[in-house]
């Protein structure tokens, strides 16, 4: 994504997308997908983020973002200190082809993994795969 991301803006603002209203029967997952759609997503969470990346919601604009928490959080991980699991497994798990869209998420992305010690074997395995799949030159 060759411009800066607009962080008070909204995913329907960014992609230009206004989701009608979620069915009646929605489950309440489906209804979180879409209240964080409206929200700025500068003021996104991370769990939140990892909500609405896992469901490949909004990845062009997520996915920096997400890097860019996960990037900031790795020294104190390396550290000894917590690390958001959930962020990272939504980011690593998502298809390959996405980070052909995102490249220098991408990149990032690799460089922090690289660091990262004490991973649940469940997390270093779709780091592992994450590692594996990405294109030629990241």
């Amino acid at each position: 994504m060759p411009q800066p991301i607009d962080r008070g803006q909204s995913l329907e603002q960014l992609d230009g997308k206004r989701w009608p209203d979620p069915p009646e029967d929605s489950t309440p997952m489906v209804r979180n997908v879409y209240e964080l759609r409206r929200r700025p997503v500068g003021t996104l969470e991370p769990h939140e983020l990892a909500r609405l990346i896992g469901q490949d919601v909004g990845l062009p604009w997520l996915l920096p973002l997400a890097v860019e928490i996960l990037w900031d959080t790795a020294p104190k991980q390396v550290a000894g200190g917590w690390y958001d699991d959930d962020l990272l497994y939504a980011v690593v798990t998502r298809r390959p082809e996405v980070w052909e869209e995102v490249p220098d998420a991408a990149r990032k992305l690799k460089e922090t993994v690289m660091t990262l010690v004490d991973l649940s074997r469940y997390v270093k395995q779709e780091v592992d795969d994450f590692l594996s799949s990405l294109p030629e030159g990241i």
